[in-house]
């Protein structure tokens, strides 16, 4: 198996990035065929750039799938904590879609078919029936931790192909070997790792600009490459641990690093680069708890889902426990410059508040930034003060 990456110190293009990251796997024509149809899957899980598949880089492989004559299709579905139709508005991904005349799929609006995972006794799941109607799957996975599963990279990726349903069972039962079994069920035939900018967790996290590309046939040995990156070791991600044991023959990998132009034979052990500023993963008693509380938590959605129809708890856990924004009635002027920049018309001027139903699947922060008074701060969770300061 061959991992193909470059770490960008020039103002090289994403195109071109792209194309000399192919180049050693033989191009995407290896991959893709004249007429068919090819499915893209990014991440994008929530209304922030830094925590999403790169627009740029998405563009560029779907202009590329479009040049050897396939039919891409993006399809994608947001985190529980947050609104997929407005996620999308805020970052703009219909917009690109129009722009590449390329179809969008929201998967949350799609037919979903199930499937057996047979890793784990046959738990059945369910997943976006083009999913089996295409031809291709192309994985374009964000590179983050996660304060579940520690890392989120390409097999971690496929989870957003479940239907909410899947997602709350794996959660509250066998989240990690769920992941595994549907890593072996559903099977990209090319992963693209989006490196450029690294969170410490998944949304609201400190960000590490990275500049990482990568790209491979196996999403296992990419995992495993990627992992040094978040400076975890991979035997520690049950995920990824569980797929490597059950794909040996992926080991060693060969890894060609294109912006050297050298090539280097990589075994399993990859743990030679840590990306600065990111801390080493401690695994520590109040990580462990905050996991197990997550796990409670999506079985008491189980059973709140099915007496509200499908409604989920966990935004109303998140916005209230988690992180949101707060106007400071004290501090604000009433100049209504935080008006255009919701997109869910939450915030009241004349009662200077903040409506919680509406942000509450949203808590995109465009209100902090745009507030000139910092009457509107957040509340909750550490969030990384760059990510603000990034905005303005």
């Amino acid at each position: 198996m061959t991992i193909s990456y470059s770490i960008k110190q020039d103002e090289t293009s994403t195109s071109q990035r792209l194309q000399s990251l192919l180049k050693p796997l033989g191009g995407m024509h290896n991959f893709v065929q004249p007429g068919e149809t090819v499915l893209i899957k990014p991440n994008l899980v929530a209304p922030f750039p830094h925590a999403v598949t790169d627009l740029d880089l998405l563009s560029c492989v779907v202009e590329q799938v479009q040049n050897c004559g396939g039919k891409p299709i993006i399809g994608e579905s947001s985190g529980f904590e947050f609104d997929t139709e407005t996620t999308f508005k805020i970052l703009g991904i219909n917009d690109l879609a129009e722009r590449l005349n390329v179809p969008f799929i929201n998967f949350d609006n799609e037919e979903f078919v199930p499937i057996k995972l047979t890793k784990i006794n046959d738990t059945v799941v369910k997943i976006p029936k083009i999913v089996l109607e295409t031809d291709k799957l192309i994985n374009i996975p964000k590179l983050k931790r996660h304060s579940l599963t520690k890392a989120t990279i390409g097999i971690k990726n496929l989870f957003g192909l479940l239907d909410y349903d899947s997602r709350r069972h794996l959660h509250a039962f066998e989240l990690e070997r769920g992941i595994f079994a549907l890593g072996q069920t559903v099977i990209p035939n090319l992963v693209i790792v989006d490196g450029s900018i690294v969170t410490e967790r998944a949304v609201y996290g400190k960000q590490t600009q990275l500049n990482l590309l990568a790209a491979s046939k196996n999403i296992a040995a990419m995992d495993v490459f990627c992992c040094q990156y978040l400076n975890l070791k991979w035997q520690d991600v049950k995920h990824i641990k569980l797929t490597v044991d059950e794909q040996p023959e992926s080991f060693p990998f060969k890894t060609i690093n294109v912006s050297e132009k050298t090539d280097t034979n990589s075994n399993v052990t990859t743990d030679t680069y840590t990306a600065p500023s990111i801390q080493k993963w401690q695994d520590s008693l109040s990580k462990k708890v905050h996991r197990s509380i997550y796990q409670a938590l999506y079985l008491l959605d189980i059973f709140y889902s099915r007496v509200r129809k499908q409604r989920s708890i966990i935004p109303v856990l998140h916005y209230y426990f988690g992180i949101r924004p707060v106007l400071d009635t004290k501090k604000c002027n009433d100049c209504g410059l935080c008006l255009p920049v919701c997109p869910v018309e939450a915030i009241n001027i004349p009662e200077r508040s903040i409506n919680a139903k509406r942000c509450m699947p949203v808590r995109c922060l465009e209100c902090v930034t745009a507030c000139p008074e910092d009457a509107i701060s957040v509340r909750g969770r550490n969030v990384d003060p760059s990510m603000i300061k990034a905005k303005r």
